[in-house]
């Protein structure tokens, strides 16, 4: 009877650790998108490549990328659609905070408006601390002394 209340009590340790986790286990951002622009990725931080996809609506068309960062406007780049309707640009922020990505298409057989704009935050990559990392391997013996503890064994440990 007692080892029954053992692992029970360790059935419950477990599955309080396991939610736990769960709920405390950061989420994977999205990609940005509005108005026929997205900003691909997540967690922007200073000194990372990102790729700027525009749908430009017809072939033949440029987009011209743009950001405001800190009062300051700078032409990122510009790609033209070629056999798609989409275009890719890459970004680079080199400053941290708050980013205003639009674009302004010209050319091909129609009037095409500005699209976007997309707002990101931007973390400088030098204090930034990355998410979502660790592994099973580092909560496994807390796990295995935790229902040690519970049912008065000495622990294990993980080679």
């Amino acid at each position: 009877m007692k080892n029954i209340r053992r692992f029970g009590l360790s059935a419950a340790g477990i599955a309080a650790i396991s939610a736990t986790v769960a709920l405390t286990a950061p989420f994977a951002a999205a990609d940005t998108s509005s108005n026929g622009m997205t900003v691909v990725g997540s967690g922007f931080v200073t000194g990372n490549q990102y790729t700027v996809n525009i749908i430009t609506g017809v072939t033949g068309v440029t987009a011209n990328l743009y950001d405001t960062a800190n009062g300051s406007t700078q032409s990122i780049g510009s790609a033209t659609s070629s056999g798609t309707t989409q275009a890719s640009v890459q970004w680079t922020p080199t400053v941290s905070g708050s980013h205003h990505l639009w674009v302004v298409l010209t050319g091909g057989s129609q009037s095409v408006p500005t699209s976007g704009p997309v707002d990101v935050t931007v973390a400088d990559a030098a204090t930034s601390t990355p998410t979502g990392t660790g592994s099973a391997s580092t909560l496994l013996p807390l796990i295995i002394n935790l229902i040690a503890s519970l049912t008065g064994g000495n622990g294990a440990s993980i080679g």
